[in-house]
């Protein structure tokens, strides 16, 4: 047995590398597409890579030499209006001490006093106006001092590029470098999906649609609370009594042995109002045998001579009753010779039911008759019964495994246990859910038999 630890290691080592391939192959596909998008060759390209950042660098160059020009236009323009400040300051300073008493306020020359006082008004003024503009010199002595310094970058980066340019002799260096400069985050992204998208799409569709639709309404075909029918035990060949009177309609290989006695015959289909219907479920060249005598009942025994591991059930479906079966899986059909077969199709459509499982079209055959029903692995029958009140005790299987059913059952589309077994694939996201009153018939999985693509498309059609 295998140590769980190693088993994990080497899913994670696989799953890594892989990760690796796929931003390698990623980058590389990015670095074919530059390759084509670039219309000349690559020792051309480069040239005119050349030749545009040599004029981006001398319109670099033109920007700083702007921004230092303008940086000492400021600073010279600053200084000034700083010297005219300082004379403000000194003349105000001077006008305070020429500024009259107390006195002279009150018996002085009243004009000299408001010259004054206008004079004193005049330079406050002139000041505020030196602070306004000393104040938007500062911000442009920052702004060009800022630009400058990120001109000064781009000259870096430039002189960067043009001396690699200078090194980039060959064309697969310089496409894999652009294609890392271009596409880094690309590809960060591509291998990010990669490793978690697959658990991030499992969590939503787990907790969230999946949820959603769990909280939708059943699927009922019937309402009446008619008499269930009973399914028989399930085995590789099952034997049956044909009485006086009734008549069974049987595949050819599904035919194993009859009694003597009975009136047999070839039948082209076994309804000619659902003809193509019945040629798709393969009820076509079919067995009739008929006991037309009174003596007594005479035996058939059923079995499936392609598959000697099929497994056959009898349904009996009594009178009143009603069964719903997938066509595919009916290989024979007894009634009696006055009432011959009935049976219903329906469609559902506005449920979630029939969108999860894939099956739109329900087939419903009504009693008194017996299907033979056969499948490649075990059948298996369940019976749920309707409590007090409208309550049943509701079970759970498999979508594929659900073949038949009691119309008053309800259906219905649920979420399946255990996220991390949806995650890593080995279970399905919905289960059905089945509640009311009656009985079921199941499968176990086929593993080999009549889950192809045929056998999907027909499910559709409840064949």
């Amino acid at each position: 047995m295998a140590n769980p630890a190693s088993t994990f290691v080497s899913k994670l080592m696989r799953k890594l590398m892989m990760a690796v391939l796929i931003a390698g192959l990623t980058l590389l596909a990015y670095g074919l597409w530059l390759y084509g998008k670039e219309r000349a060759g690559y020792g051309e390209s480069r040239s005119r890579l050349v030749a545009a950042h040599e004029e981006t660098r001398r319109q670099v160059a033109d920007g700083i030499e702007e921004a230092e020009r303008q940086r000492k236009a400021s600073e010279d323009a600053l200084e000034a209006l700083q010297k005219r400040a300082a004379l403000a300051d000194k003349t105000l300073k001077g006008l305070h001490e020429l500024e009259p008493g107390t006195i002279e306020r009150l018996f002085g020359d009243e004009e000299k006093r408001k010259a004054h006082e206008a004079q004193v008004a005049r330079v406050k003024t002139i000041q505020a106006e030196l602070q306004t503009q000393m104040t938007e010199n500062r911000e442009k002595i920052a702004a060009a001092v800022q630009a400058r310094a990120e001109l000064v970058r781009q000259q870096a980066e430039v002189e960067e590029t043009l001396l690699n340019l200078g090194k980039q002799k060959d064309a697969a260096g310089y496409y894999a470098r652009q294609a890392w400069t271009e596409a880094r985050w690309l590809v960060l992204a591509v291998v990010l999906v990669y490793l978690l998208g697959g658990v991030v799409t499992a969590f939503l569709l787990y907790y969230g649609w999946a949820g959603w639709v769990g909280r939708g309404r059943e699927l009922r075909l019937s309402e009446e609370n008619a008499a269930l029918p009973v399914i028989g035990e399930s085995a590789m060949a099952v034997e049956e009594s044909l009485w006086p009177g009734e008549v069974l309609w049987v595949r050819r290989n599904f035919l194993q042995t009859n009694d003597d006695g009975l009136a047999r015959k070839s039948r082209l289909t076994m309804s000619w109002r659902s003809l193509l219907a019945c040629r798709f479920a393969g009820l076509w060249r079919m067995v009739e045998l008929r006991n037309g005598r009174s003596d007594g009942a005479r035996h058939v025994v059923m079995a499936c001579k392609d598959d000697p591991f099929a497994e056959l059930a009898v349904v009996s479906v009594p009178e009143g009753a009603a069964f719903v079966l997938r066509a595919g899986f009916l290989m024979g059909l007894i009634a009696t010779a006055q009432q011959p077969p009935v049976f219903r199709r329906h469609w559902r459509f506005n449920r979630w039911q029939p969108w999860v499982s894939g099956q739109f079209g329900y087939i419903e055959f009504f009693g008194p008759c017996r299907l033979v029903v056969s499948c490649v692995s075990a059948l298996k029958s369940e019976t749920v019964v309707a409590q007090e009140g409208g309550t049943s005790l509701s079970k759970r299987t498999a979508h594929e495994g659900l073949i038949g059913f009691s119309p008053q059952l309800g259906l219905k589309a649920v979420r399946s246990h255990g996220f991390w077994r949806y995650c890593k694939g080995r279970g399905p996201l919905f289960e059905v859910q089945v509640g009311g009153g009656g009985v079921f018939l199941t499968r176990e999985a086929e593993g080999r038999g009549r889950d192809g693509f045929w056998a999907r498309v027909l499910k559709r059609w409840g064949l």
